[in-house]
């Protein structure tokens, strides 16, 4: 695990990043936001990019929007945001709610590599294809896989992004938030 200082140099390095032309733009409503929580958590939420105005003036990946589904997994685990680490593989917001383009994420992936080289946890749960591309781009529909990490064995759990689930019936919307919150109970944060 890293020093505090490395990870105030890490968030400093991501707050200042200007690789992608248009983004982390104040002006242009593109800005960034570093990961949020708890450095040692055994969990890590992997989303695909930053949200917009909600989560840069917070400046927490899902805040608000399909957040709020998070919410819910994280109350029913009876655990706090805070409790765990959430972040993105794109950490701007891209203009428009565009897709993150490749070089975007090529670009952002050295910080992600980071994040969890240093928390190194039990359980990871990529939300949506960008997520899921970090690990395997091939992956198709939800399921886990099990990866060596820094000599230990690492869950992911590749589910759908909330947004795409918001859009669901309601009972689809509580599975997700009971498996999510499964998942969690299972880490014992």
């Amino acid at each position: 695990m890293s020093t505090e200082n490395n990870w105030n140099q890490l968030r400093n390095n991501i707050k200042s990043c200007g690789l992608c032309e248009g983004l982390n733009s104040e002006e242009l409503g593109t800005d960034n936001a570093p990961g949020y929580g708890n450095i040692n958590s055994a969990v890590v939420f992997i989303g695909q990019s930053l949200c917009g105005k909600p989560c840069i003036e917070a400046q927490i990946p899902f805040t608000g929007g399909s957040g709020k589904l998070l919410d819910q997994a994280l109350e029913e685990a009876n655990v706090s945001k805070k409790d765990i680490y959430i972040t993105n593989v794109v950490k701007c917001h891209p203009p428009n709610n565009r897709k993150s383009e490749e070089k975007e994420i090529s670009n952002c992936t050295p910080y992600l590599k980071q994040e969890l080289n240093w928390i190194s946890p039990e359980h990871i749960i990529c939300l949506g294809k960008d997520a899921w591309g970090y690990f395997n781009k091939s992956i198709a529909s939800p399921c886990l896989k099990e990866v060596k990490m820094n000599g230990k064995i690492t869950t992911i759990h590749f589910v759908y992004h909330p947004s795409f689930i918001k859009r669901k019936p309601k009972k689809e919307q509580e599975s997700y938030i009971g498996s999510i919150a499964e998942i969690i109970k299972l880490s014992n944060v």
